[in-house]
């Protein structure tokens, strides 16, 4: 069981924003460990009551807990400064006979090379673990790195990749839906199903974010990590059993049955884009290469799509299409499995008849159906089914941090899971590099087009 909670990284925007809100909400539904403390630990040359004071800021305006649930989440708190790329700060921070550690690296990326062997110093052990954000690797080369840097450098401690996107509610909705419902199961496959298009669509522009957007782009922002994840949980086939290890192993195994995009094919399968001048809503919109902070000559997407093709038995010849993008006329975050249409006899008699849709929301918490029911005097309908789960109870990160103190890797992105990902981007991203794909063009609020192989 963690005793302590080591936050690297404590004086940043992650841990007041994020991370100490969702402690805060562990804490007032009584699901902390008993005696728990947080030390953090920064550049910054803060007192603890420095710390504690910027903390409970975060608190007030980002936790929606009572104010004694603030009051004690703060008193957890200690700090100490520290140059995480120092060995000998690390290990101070650390101590020499600690208790069981979940240390929570809330660094940039750039940092590991240094940060990991400053922490495999400090005599991290079995009974502690480790935590660090996404992306893990901005290729298969660099993922496969810091894969092999966390396997050398840190042999004994649990290793937890942390991506909100794969949160304990988004996981169960899918799973519940598909392996505890017979009549869903069966048909879930290349015999009923058109096509499967996973999507991330957003109306918001940039809204202050253009530093990190414009170095990265729509397919390495939501394309690569969460789509793919999203994809995953519906290629997968039933685990053998329900535990983190197997759940892992057929996502990766999900994966897998992903053929690598071609590049005689590339043009078909992706599309890259970015948003001009337009009007969303009633708000007049610049074109993305003026929004503040943008530079033009990286020549960033705004928004991307990719359609994969399968080698499973189950899902083979089935197009699936990932898409994300901002500044569009819609927001939809959902998986849409499309199935086949009726026989044509049949749509003969009943013209209008619309194929079945089955939507899982990504962002709501909703599973729709597009079905068909009789209407009046031999009539044949297209309706609407739908079911809301209640809100989630816990912040995605609250679920997770949960899970952590628990030692249970179940929501976890694992190392090959990570370079799976990875092998099926990096030939888009370096095709995209080499304008083998055009950038095309769409007004803000409008829709851009779905790669030709999706349909």
């Amino acid at each position: 069981m963690v005793e302590r909670i080591v936050l690297f990284g404590a004086a940043g925007d992650l841990a007041s924003r994020l991370l100490l809100p969702a402690i805060a909400q562990l804490a007032e539904a009584g699901q902390l460990p008993r005696g728990l403390t947080i030390l953090g630990s920064d550049r910054t040359e803060w007192s603890v009551a420095d710390f504690r004071d910027h903390i409970a800021g975060g608190l007030e305006e980002h936790a929606t807990v009572a104010p004694a649930t603030r009051d004690a989440v703060v008193a957890m708190l200690d700090f100490r400064p520290a140059d995480v790329t120092q060995p000998v700060d690390v290990a101070a921070v650390i101590g020499g006979d600690h208790p069981d550690t979940l240390v929570y690296l809330a660094l940039p990326p750039e940092l590991f090379s240094s940060v990991l062997p400053a922490l495999a110093a400090s005599g991290l052990g079995a009974s502690d673990a480790v935590a660090i954000e996404k992306p893990f690797g901005t290729d298969l080369a660099s993922a496969h790195e810091l894969n092999e840097l966390l396997r050398v450098q840190l042999p004994k401690p649990m290793i937890f990749r942390i991506d909100h996107f794969l949160s304990d509610e988004l996981v169960r909705r899918i799973i519940v839906l598909r392996f505890l419902n017979r009549v869903f199961e069966p048909v879930l496959n290349a015999g009923h199903v058109e096509r499967v298009d996973i999507s991330w669509l957003e109306s918001l522009t940039l809204e202050g974010r253009a530093a990190y957007y414009d170095g990265t782009g729509a397919m390495k922002d939501m394309l690569q990590n969460h789509l793919m994840e999203a994809m995953a949980l519906v290629l997968m086939e039933q685990p053998a059993r329900v535990d983190a290890d197997s759940f892992r192993d057929v996502r990766v195994e999900a994966l897998r049955t992903l053929a690598t995009p071609s590049a005689e094919r590339l043009r078909e399968q992706t599309v890259r884009a970015r948003y001009t001048a337009g009007v969303i809503g009633s708000r007049h919109v610049p074109s993305y290469v003026d929004e503040p902070g943008v530079d033009p000559s990286r020549d960033t997407e705004t928004y991307a799509a990719l359609t994969l093709d399968v080698n499973s038995t189950r899902w083979g010849g089935i197009p699936f299409t990932l898409r994300s993008g901002k500044a569009l006329e819609v927001d939809s975050a959902e998986i849409a499995i499309h199935f086949r249409p009726l026989p044509r006899y049949l749509l003969d008699q009943w013209p209008g008849v619309e194929p079945n849709v089955l939507r899982i929301g990504l962002r709501e918490p909703y599973v729709h159906l597009a079905t068909t029911l009789n209407g009046p005097e031999a009539t044949a309908e297209n309706r609407r089914l739908e079911t809301r789960s209640a809100a989630p109870r816990f912040t995605a990160y609250a679920h997770l941090i949960g899970q952590m103190l628990r030692s249970d890797p179940m929501l976890f992105i694992r190392g090959d899971e990570a370079e799976e990902s990875w092998r099926i981007i990096d030939p888009v991203m370096d095709a995209w590099s080499a304008g083998e794909v055009p950038m095309q063009e769409y007004p803000a609020g409008t829709a851009p087009p779905m790669p030709s192989a999706a349909s």
